[in-house]
């Protein structure tokens, strides 16, 4: 109680984020679910006895008597969860433990009182709160019917524990999903956007005026609710983008001052990159209004150099331009200042750096031709460090996705020097030039590749191909499309290039590389949906720059926005990994069926075995 009133966010912090393990409370929880373990059915009618108690005498007089009450939710509680995470709340449940008729009976009716009201005791607000965000998985959604228009109600409460507990329980409610379908893989938000959109306009507003009380203004919780109810919302949040950015400018503004709060400030830019996520998708020409709306904070911080924030407004700026058919006056202005050496000095700034100059190849290639020595010159920097030679090798392929050979043609060798030269030094940068090294094969041929190869020296294509493609490419990192475009890309290499079959073993070194490849991601995919989404709620339960929520400063670092992700480019959509390894090495033993039984017989005997499976998938 001491805690709850004197310090109320301290007491959020170890309440919601279970970092109260040294108080008595929660020991006292561990030492009942303990017991439950092993002594489920004794334990849970003895604890049943005690919480009826506890419930009469509260019932007898609830002013005096509320820490009756207090305990007996807890103690339910603690009987009824089995299992569960941060994430999903509740996820296993002690069948002897009427939940939901405990909620109807005692829980619900706390939290009518305080939207009526009749407010019982702050503590029990919050504790009823708890209990819905805890068992949010096993409520119905006709309860969250009825849950949701009370929750939003104690958002106007004065007492900075509750709205801060109704707040964090509207958001985690958001999460929920039920079982998945074949009409909905990923499973449907049990409160989805139509029924979240009659709300918005009420809880915007109350979120938003919770960050302007005082002692709230960086409330972690609340921002973090505003994000998801724009995700959930998508493209409901229409009407309300311009009052929505106005209001996190304002708050942008104010944090620029002491970016002391890294959590709060992580949620403040995933927000933004939400909202111009569903809206652009959806209005394609929402991309200027977004671009006058945030041009002018994020020019106000990149002058102000604030190194907290300089890697989200990078991200954002990014995501903009991906969105744009082409450049407008404001990115062709920003595009020279990004070459320059001092921009590239933090190591925060190079991932997003990177991704925004990959969007400029994509979306202004003559800007970028027109700049082409600065930005090969960005290229070499990036590709001398082990730290960012992936980096290098992202920046390299986004020029080749852009651009054609005949424009590159003077660069190539130079680039082709730099990268063997770099090997040669540091074999760990093995992966991140075959994965660059593919785009280049998928967009110019595996001819190209290979006549750039011998343009340096003769014999070079054949040594590069089996010492260095051959034992790198099963450990290209990066997301599926980057891994077929490698897997594609080896077999083509063996399939279309005479000389490299001739040289038995490049070809058994290739032919194994694919192979590993393919058994290292068999399985990827299946169930996509379900697993995106998953992945989506995971990445967001990061504390961002590793910074708690209650701030306390923090260095500059990347941290990825998951709603500004940057979308993977498939350069052999139309084909999967498995079908066309096994349709090519099918052809091709048909066509040369001595060679390529010479090369097979190379591989180890489970790899041989592995090739004749993978022929079999066609």
């Amino acid at each position: 109680e001491e805690l709850f009133e004197d310090q109320p966010f301290e007491y959020v912090r170890k309440d919601i984020e279970g970092s109260d393990a040294d108080t008595r409370r929660r020991v006292a929880v561990e030492l009942v679910r303990g017991l439950c373990r092993n002594y489920e059915v004794q334990v849970t009618q003895l604890f049943s006895a005690n919480i009826s108690t506890l419930l009469e005498q509260y019932k007898q007089n609830p002013a005096a008597n509320w820490k009756a009450k207090d305990v007996a939710i807890y103690l339910v509680i603690a009987l009824t969860i089995k299992g569960g995470t941060a994430a999903r709340g509740a996820t296993q449940t002690n069948a002897l433990v009427d939940l939901h008729d405990f909620f109807s009976q005692h829980v619900l009716c706390e939290l009518q009182a305080a939207a009526t009201g009749a407010a019982p005791h702050p503590v029990l607000i919050a504790d009823a709160v708890k209990f819905v965000s805890v068992f949010r998985v096993q409520l119905s959604r006709a309860v969250y019917d009825t849950v949701f228009p009370l929750l939003l109600s104690l958002l106007a409460s004065p007492n900075p524990v509750v709205h801060t507990y109704a707040a964090s329980a509207i958001e985690r409610l958001l999460t929920v999903r039920d079982a998945p379908t074949a009409a909905a893989p990923a499973g449907a938000r049990r409160f989805d956007a139509a029924a979240l959109s009659p709300l918005l306009q009420q809880l915007l507003t109350s979120l938003f005026a919770i960050l302007q009380r005082g002692g709230s203004e960086e409330n972690p919780y609340v921002m973090r609710a505003i994000m998801r109810v724009s995700v959930v919302a998508e493209q409901a949040m229409a009407p309300y983008v311009q009052v929505c950015v106005d209001a996190l400018n304002t708050i942008l503004g104010r944090v620029c001052a002491n970016p002391t709060n890294p959590t709060f400030n992580h949620y403040l830019f995933e927000t933004v990159a939400s909202l111009v996520k569903y809206i652009c998708a959806a209005t394609p020409a929402a991309v200027n209004a977004f671009e006058q709306l945030l041009f002018p904070p994020f020019q106000t911080v990149l002058q102000m150099d604030i190194a907290e924030f300089t890697p989200y407004v990078f991200q954002v700026l990014a995501q903009l331009l991906e969105a744009r058919d082409g450049l407008s006056d404001a990115y062709s202005q920003l595009f020279p200042p990004l070459l320059t050496p001092t921009m590239w000095e933090r190591p925060g700034n190079v991932p997003p750096l990177v991704r925004l100059l990959c969007a400029y190849a994509a979306k202004g290639k003559a800007l970028v031709l027109d700049k082409v020595q600065m930005v090969l010159g960005v290229f070499q920097k990036l590709l001398a460090r082990g730290a960012t030679d992936q980096h290098a090798a992202r920046l390299l392929s986004a020029l080749w996705r852009a651009c054609e050979l005949a424009e590159l043609q003077q660069y190539a060798t130079p680039i082709f020097n730099l990268c063997i030269q770099r090997a040669q030094g540091y074999k760990k940068v093995g992966p991140s030039l075959v994965s660059t090294w593919s785009v280049f094969l998928a967009r110019y041929g595996p001819r190209a590749l290979w006549q750039q190869l011998e343009s340096i020296q003769p014999g070079l294509a054949n040594m590069v191909l089996r010492g260095l493609w051959g034992e790198w490419a099963p450990f290209v990192k990066g997301g599926r499309a980057e891994r077929k475009a490698a897997v594609i890309g080896t077999v083509r290499l063996v399939c279309e290039l005479p000389e490299v079959l001739a040289d038995v073993d490049t070809a058994a070194a290739l032919l194994s590389a694919a192979a590993s490849m393919l058994a290292a991601d068999a399985g990827v995919g299946d169930g996509g949906g379900a697993a995106a989404a998953e992945e989506e709620e995971d990445a967001l339960e990061v504390d961002a720059a590793g910074g708690g929520g209650g701030g306390g400063g923090y260095a500059a670092a990347f941290v990825q926005l998951s709603f500004a992700a940057e979308a993977e480019a498939d350069l052999y959509a139309e084909h999967t990994p498995q079908r066309y390894f096994a349709s090519a090495v099918s052809q091709l033993g048909a066509a040369q069926p001595a060679a390529l039984q010479q090369a097979a017989s190379k591989l180890p005997a489970d790899k041989q075995q592995q090739l004749q499976q993978l022929m079999a998938l066609q």
